[in-house]
């Protein structure tokens, strides 16, 4: 039996001007594959071409990608972060890994996520 929830992110907007929008009323759905390891298995903010990124984060969140990824080169992005024992690891699965539940919807308060286009590159 899968353990699946919807949970509710803050979603940004950019431009190359670097005029900043936030939303809330966006979402995530995970999927708990194991213990403490979060699959994020859905979203409504990417579509069929787009792919979710870390777009901001406050000063409690470490950017463990540090500019390895394309979307941190090109965008200024993260793929890797890290706020407290909640690690977020978007670049291949999709994870994130938290001790709890509360632990992540916690977490999710001090990033803004964003939809992107690999295209873009």
């Amino acid at each position: 039996m899968s353990n699946t929830i919807k949970l509710a992110v803050n979603r940004g907007f950019g431009s190359l001007e670097n005029e900043v929008q936030e939303s809330s009323g966006e979402w995530i759905e995970v999927e708990e594959m194991s213990q403490g390891v979060f699959t994020i298995i859905g979203d409504g903010m990417t579509g069929e071409y787009l792919t979710l990124g870390i777009w901001l984060w406050d000063d409690e969140v470490e950017d463990l990608d540090a500019g390895n990824s394309d979307e941190s080169q090109c965008f200024g992005m993260s793929d890797h972060l890290k706020w407290g024992d909640v690690e977020f690891d978007l670049c291949l699965m999709m994870e994130i890994r938290a001790s709890s539940l509360d632990q992540l919807k916690e977490a999710l308060k001090h990033v803004v996520f964003c939809a992107w286009d690999p295209e873009d590159i």
